[in-house]
Parts: C-alpha cells; structure tokens; sequence
C-alpha cells in the first residue's frame, strides 16, 4: 500500500496496482476537490481499507436504477481515526461497527449499482469528513495528492500518439508516451497531469488539472481524436493517475460500440485556456 493523498494528519493509502482519480465525477464532494476514487481489482474482488481506524457506521440504501432486484444497493462505511471520519463507499462491507481496521485489510467487495455508467471501473470512492458531518453528500475538506512533483510541460495544448492496447464492450485502453513524478504515471498538460473525463461534445466534462499548486478546473478550447487523419466517434477519453503505466480510456457514444479495433493508432489534440 502507498499514500495517495490526505488532509490534515489523515493518510490515504492504495494498493501498489492501484489507478486514482480527484476530478472523474460529478459528486458534490469531487467538485470541492474533497473526494478521491481509487480504482483496482474485480467487481465482487477484494477491497482493502484506505486507512487505519474504528468503524463507527455502515448504511445501505438504494440507488436509482430501473433494477430494483439487481445491482441496487449502495454502502456507505464510516471509519473514525481522531477527530475525522473517512467516508468510503461503493464497497460491500464484510465488517462490523466497533471493529478496529489497518491500512490494507479487507472490508469488503467491490459492487456496481445505479451511481455507475457502463464503463466505470470497480472503484472505492473516500473521503475526509468532519465526525458529525460525514452522511451529506457535499464536502469541502479539500484532499492533497501525494505526488513528488518534477518540473512537466506546460504547454496548453498537447498532442497524443496512440496505440490501442485493448478493446471491450464498455471502452477502449490506448497507450500514449506519458510522464511520471516519483511513484505516480500520468499525462501533462500545463505543467500539471489531466485527470477526469473530456467529453467529445464539448459539454459535460469532469476533468481538471492536478498541478504542484493544487486542482484546476480549465476550459476545453479543442479535443480532435483521429484514425488516419478521420475523426473517431466517441462519447470522450478519460484520464487518472496511476502507480503503473497510466492509459487513456476512449468511452464508446453506447455500451458494445467498437469504433476501434487493437492495434489501431490514434492521435489525440487537446486544448485548453
């Protein structure tokens, strides 16, 4: 396990194969910069808990999903560590109130309900709540990555030569040549990583900048995604940081969309102001 991030004496911490994202959705608590997505393992595989501390709450209640007999149930985990709560859910617990957890040790499973989109990834959402104030869904205990910082480019515009590595039903992997500062693997742009989700109809983005000076959230100016000099039908490419090799994650417009076959070259332009 490695520290990802943290507030104040509070340490969060992922497993060594881990991906993770602070701007990849449209929860309140990733809007303030307050949330972090930790993204590993199988849905119904092992979840590892972030964090030391006593578990203090566990909910479940439902999700908005036509689906009421599957894949409705969302878990919300609250575990003390002095004076703040980590919040942690979409994860099954198989643990109990009152007991003590370690960095590292199993609480659970990874599910899929309502709050996911066909390409979403099993994925532990955490965050650092006040103790009496940790079930709303806003939070402003803005989270600070862990991330040796090295000198990135800067430039506002960037380019991307791709290779697709995989291809599935929910999305597409492309490799790209990309940067790392310490541990973390990312790509840059404006002396900081992109993380989050570009979209390809210039509206709906959740994405922003982790920079040395903290999160920005710019505009989008450009994004041309090609195959031989033709553009690619998409619903977007998305971006995290990551402990290994990141990729780039181009979303179909549909779930079992292929617009792009392994081993196709891809070249990505992004612009931003």
């Amino acid at each position: 396990m490695k520290k990802i991030a943290g507030h104040d004496e509070v340490d969060i911490y992922a497993p060594d194969n881990s991906k993770f994202s602070f701007m990849k959705s449209p929860y309140a608590a990733h809007k303030t910069n307050s949330a972090v997505d930790i993204y590993y393992g199988c849905f119904g595989g092992e979840a590892l808990s972030p964090v030391d501390g006593k578990v203090i709450d566990i909910r479940s209640f439902d999700t908005p999903t036509p689906f009421k007999d599957r894949d409705s149930k969302e878990y919300l985990i609250a575990i003390r560590q002095g004076k703040y709560v980590v919040k942690i859910i979409h994860i099954e617990p198989d643990i109990s109130i009152g007991e003590e957890i370690s960095i590292g040790e199993r609480i659970g499973t990874f599910i899929k309900n309502g709050y996911f989109i066909f390409w979403n990834d099993p994925v532990m959402h955490v965050e650092v709540r006040d103790a009496c104030n940790y079930l709303r869904a806003s939070n402003d205990h803005e989270l600070s990555p862990n991330i040796e910082w090295r000198s990135l480019p800067d430039g506002k515009t960037v380019e991307f030569e791709c290779v697709v590595e995989e291809v599935n039903e929910n999305y597409s992997l492309l490799y790209a040549p990309f940067q790392t500062c310490g541990m973390i693997g990312g790509f840059a742009i404006d002396g900081g990583f992109i993380d989050g989700y570009i979209s390809s109809n210039g509206e709906d983005h959740f994405f922003g900048v982790v920079k040395p000076e903290g999160f920005f959230r710019p505009e989008v100016s450009l994004l041309q995604i090609t195959k031989e000099n033709k553009s690619v039908k998409c619903s977007g490419i998305a971006f995290c940081l990551s402990f290994n090799e990141p990729r780039i994650k181009l979303i179909p417009e549909k779930y079992g969309d292929k617009p792009l076959s392994k081993g196709d070259k891809i070249k990505i332009v992004l612009d931003i102001y």
